[in-house]
């Protein structure tokens, strides 16, 4: 009981602490899109990421997911200062491959961007090899990161990794408001030292849970050998789902300028809400599954299970369909302004429509990959990810030509769509039922309530787009947030009319929070 208990208060910390950095996440996308528009710049500089931040990144965060149960066990077992010791054996590792990695990408720069971007020619080409070459030691600083991340989580510390976000935004926006002094190329060194505060900030966090660091390197040891090999599992499973967003960005290099941009800032828009909600329950949930799956406590872990699914659905399918409703003014609110002009802001809300079908099924998706690894088979995920990037790279190749940049959009959604309900009759198959008419009845009545809602909402919106023309951008904006706020009251009064179970849960947890707050 006390484990749900703390399983909910750290869940709306770090929703909170994730709130926080998503909307300065967000505000650096919308100075982004003002400084620099829809344009080869933009497009330069986010292909200039995909490797330290597309690729890399899930093969660091996958060694972080492997290194927690072997922590955990080393902890146990053979004390906290031998734990402490495994930790900077798995570091060494990581530094030195890290730093082999950005040495050969930055003497590779051109061929790898190339391949990345294949349609990018003259110009476009020459920035974003400039702009790759300074920002592959990001690798270096990302792979310490999800190292010590992991190690705070081990150690029951989850609101210093959520919060090194913020600090990294704060120093992009600061550089983009400074675009006319610094230029693109400050943009990308900003960018490089955000990563390196990041480092920066989780280091007290780390020294305070009594780690000392050790300079021991060992690629033979037992314990790295063992977290290399469950990584490797993890570590496909994860490349291959950024393989998504990758082969986006290749296709759509050959496509009308700013065709990558659009994608980037309508997956921002969709994965502001989605990485909000779903990524704060998936990060917690993980070491609860852990547990009930080690004590064989099947009952307990799938009623968290269903918990889990529920509240995404309660809260992913509103903003779904708010997304494809409001999806205009949106972008048009937020983005448009300076080099962000009209066609832009079509772009990007066509892009977020298509992006916003599969947002639920991207949360079922994190959740049940992280059940699967709760439950010690990092093969499943794994496989299933592979047949569904095989799965939209042929849709992708379909669409592009009938959609353009939007049918890239909408191949993502459908692949995420695959994958989940591959992973779900992969479950079935490994523990039994799971309450499937549960998830059906829950997801049926916040299906209806959503749509309910979406319709007054596109009503109010056809009143409002007669007037909202003639006002600032201050004043669409508020006009927005009121017409959110009145579809988001609408919605929860219809489920709470049709009892869905999970709110009450919700408000549960909102009220020990303010408890907790006086």
């Amino acid at each position: 009981m006390q484990q749900q208990i703390s399983y909910k208060k750290a869940t709306i910390l770090v929703m909170i602490i994730t709130l926080l950095s998503k909307i300065t996440g967000f505000l650096r996308e919308i100075f982004l899109g003002s400084a620099y528009g829809a344009t080869y710049v933009t497009d330069a500089y986010l292909v200039a990421l995909t490797i330290p931040q597309t690729l890399f990144l899930s093969i660091a965060s996958a060694i972080g997911t492997t290194y927690i149960p072997l922590y955990s066990r080393i902890k146990v077992e053979e004390g906290p200062e031998e734990a402490v010791r495994f930790t900077s054996r798995v570091l060494n590792v990581v530094l030195v491959v890290s730093a082999a990695l950005a040495v050969v990408g930055m003497v590779f720069t051109r061929p790898i961007v190339s391949l990345i971007a294949m349609g990018f020619k003259g110009e476009v080409l020459r920035l974003a090899v400039n702009f790759t070459r300074i920002t592959f030691p990001m690798i270096i600083f990302i792979g310490m990161c999800q190292i010590f991340i992991s190690f705070l989580q081990a150690n029951n510390e989850f609101v210093l990794p959520a919060l090194i976000g913020i600090p990294n935004n704060m120093i992009i926006i600061a550089v983009l408001l400074l675009s006319g002094m610094v230029g693109p190329y400050g943009l990308v060194v900003g960018t490089l030292i955000g990563s390196v505060v990041q480092l920066a900030v989780l280091l007290p966090g780390v020294f305070k849970k009594d780690y000392r660091y050790s300079r021991v390197l060992n690629f033979k040891d037992p314990y790295v050998v063992k977290v290399a090999a469950l990584a490797l599992p993890v570590m496909l499973g994860s490349t291959v789902q950024q393989l998504n967003a990758l082969i986006d960005r290749m296709l759509a290099s050959g496509l009308p300028e700013g065709s990558i941009s659009a994608l980037n800032f309508a997956n921002r828009l969709n994965g502001f809400a989605y990485g909000l909600f779903t990524v704060s329950v998936a990060t917690v949930i993980y070491p609860l599954l852990s547990h009930l799956s080690a004590e064989e406590n099947m009952a307990g872990f799938k009623d968290t299970l269903i918990k889990a699914f529920n509240v995404i659905t309660l809260i992913i399918l509103p903003i779904t369909v708010g997304a494809v409703v409001l999806r205009q003014p949106i972008v048009s609110v937020l983005f448009e302004r300076g080099q962000f002009d009209a066609r832009a802001t079509s772009m990007t809300a066509s892009a977020l429509m298509f992006y916003s079908l599969g947002m639920v099924f991207y949360g079922y998706r994190d959740v049940l990959s992280r059940t699967f690894y709760s439950l010690q088979d990092t093969r499943t995920p794994t496989l299933n990810g592979v047949l569904t990037v095989l799965c939209n790279i042929v849709l992708n190749l379909i669409l592009v030509r009938f959609m353009q940049h939007d049918g890239l959009a909408l191949a993502t959604s459908l692949s995420a769509m695959i994958m989940t309900l591959l992973l779900f009759a992969n479950l079935r198959k490994r523990i039994g039922g799971i309450g499937g008419r549960k998830l059906l009845g829950a997801f049926l009545k916040c299906g209806i309530a959503s749509v309910i809602m979406g319709i007054v909402v596109y009503w109010l919106n056809g009143i409002a787009a007669e007037y909202i023309s003639m006002f600032s951008k201050m004043v669409g904006f508020l006009i927005l947030a009121l017409e959110i706020g009145l579809g988001a009251l609408l919605y929860f009064a219809l489920v709470y009319l049709f009892r869905v179970e999970e709110v009450k849960w919700l408000i549960d947890m909102v009220k020990k929070r303010l408890r907790i707050s006086e």
